[in-house]
């Protein structure tokens, strides 16, 4: 019976990949550009989107993946504020989108369907107060999640198909798992005993006070860390699930990390590094007392997010967690391929400014 069961599902396997990409093709060769969204609706368009709109806060992810498609590049688009304080990624590679005025990222859904656009697109965490109603007014709208890398590999897919660019997305994912595939193996060889204790921590600042958060265990935060196979000390703690929760100086002196790694979101995060080192009570910590706190890597973004380059976020953990087992990565390098091949810049002006701002913000590590 088992031996059936199994030559049944040997004969079923070529029919389902079959029927998979006969559904690919008819979607291809459809007068219809259509996709999944991350809420699951399908939203089907009868042309090409060439005037979008991205939404609502974080807009910044989901301009990401719109980015990563050559298609961009012909559109009429309108964005939200997408600085988050490093400075203004889209713009920099695509200067005429500061010849029109950026929509708020609290618009009224009014105001995002007075822009007539082929297609908004906006964070998943928006469905209801953007994707829902723009549905009622009869605006096409698309949501992204991009929490994490399965979401990632899930939505650009979704993505590549409402462009009609399935070769583009799957080029993209394979960029991806290129540079995944090392750390991945490296990760897989390193013993349980020989893991090192991660600490990733948000800071932030108010009133000359400084204050750190941890990540919750499904954000890609948390999911880096594992991957390159280290210990996320403070897996299990964050109990809010939908956002980063502040965490006290004796729950991180319980953890004691072997290393720390601070990230800061809207400022350079050099005076986090420059007060821990200073502080009292901070140098009973072995991170500290060994000089193992980190300061996170960014140019206009910080790579510890799940924007695009979280790849060279993750590149760069693996190699300063392990650098014995990186001898030959080259984090320039690997900041000017990222950007040739993932968004295809290639004026070496602009790839060297990116490539500086990454050593900048990584130099207090040297110290």
């Amino acid at each position: 019976m088992k031996f059936k069961t199994l030559a049944l599902l040997l004969c079923m396997i070529p029919a389902l990949l079959f029927a998979q990409g006969a559904a690919e093709q008819a979607i291809l060769e459809s007068d219809y550009y259509q996709a999944v969204d991350a809420n699951g609706r399908i939203l089907k368009l009868q042309e090409k989107p060439s005037k979008v709109l991205i939404a609502g806060k974080a807009g910044n992810m989901p301009a990401n993946a719109l980015f990563l498609f050559p298609e961009v590049t012909e559109m009429d688009l309108t964005l939200p504020k997408t600085d988050q304080g490093l400075g203004d990624f889209f713009s920099f590679i695509r200067p005429s989108l500061n010849d029109n005025p950026r929509i708020s990222q609290v618009a009224s859904i009014e105001e995002i369907a007075s822009y007539q656009s082929d297609l908004v697109l906006t964070k998943a965490t928006h469905f209801t107060s953007i994707a829902q109603k723009l549905d009622q007014l009869g605006v096409p709208n698309f949501t992204m999640n991009l929490e994490s890398y399965e979401d990632w590999k899930k939505e650009v897919v979704e993505l590549g198909k409402l462009l009609k660019n399935n070769t583009r997305a799957a080029e993209i994912l394979d960029l991806y798992e290129q540079r995944l595939d090392p750390i991945r193996e490296t990760a897989s060889s390193i013993d349980a005993k020989d893991k090192k204790r991660v600490l990733l921590l948000q800071a932030s600042t108010a009133d000359n006070t400084y204050s750190y958060k941890i990540a919750p265990d499904a954000w890609m935060q948390t999911w880096m860390v594992e991957t390159i196979g280290a210990e996320a000390v403070w897996k299990g703690a964050n109990k809010a699930a939908n956002g980063w929760s502040t965490v006290s100086f004796e729950q991180i002196a319980s953890w004691d990390p072997d290393i720390i790694i601070v990230v800061s979101y809207r400022t350079p995060t050099d005076q986090y590094i420059e007060a821990i080192y200073e502080s009292e009570i901070w140098s009973t910590l072995k991170a500290v007392k060994n000089r193992q706190v980190k300061a996170s890597p960014h140019d206009m973004m910080n790579y510890i997010q799940p924007v695009a380059s979280w790849i060279l976020g993750l590149q760069w953990m693996a190699a300063e967690v392990y650098p014995e087992r990186y001898p030959e990565l080259d984090m320039r390098n690997e900041v000017t391929s990222f950007y040739q091949d993932f968004y295809h810049l290639t004026d070496e002006k602009k790839l060297g400014f990116l490539r500086d701002r990454y050593s900048k913000s990584v130099a207090i590590n040297t110290l």
